[in-house]
């Protein structure tokens, strides 16, 4: 596993801790985020794809 497919595997994770996050404050603005960070995880892993 290269370091760019890494780094998109991470901001998925960080994606999903922002959404369990949002669903334990009940913070609409965390679900934002979530979904931020796991669209750039998905790219970053989608552009490291040989």
């Amino acid at each position: 596993m290269n370091q760019s497919k890494k780094s998109g595997y991470l901001f998925i994770g960080s994606g999903v801790a922002f959404f369990a996050a949002a669903l334990l404050a009940q913070q609409a603005m965390f679900f934002a985020l979530a979904a931020s960070f796991v669209v750039l995880g998905t790219i970053s892993i989608k552009k490291a794809a040989p």
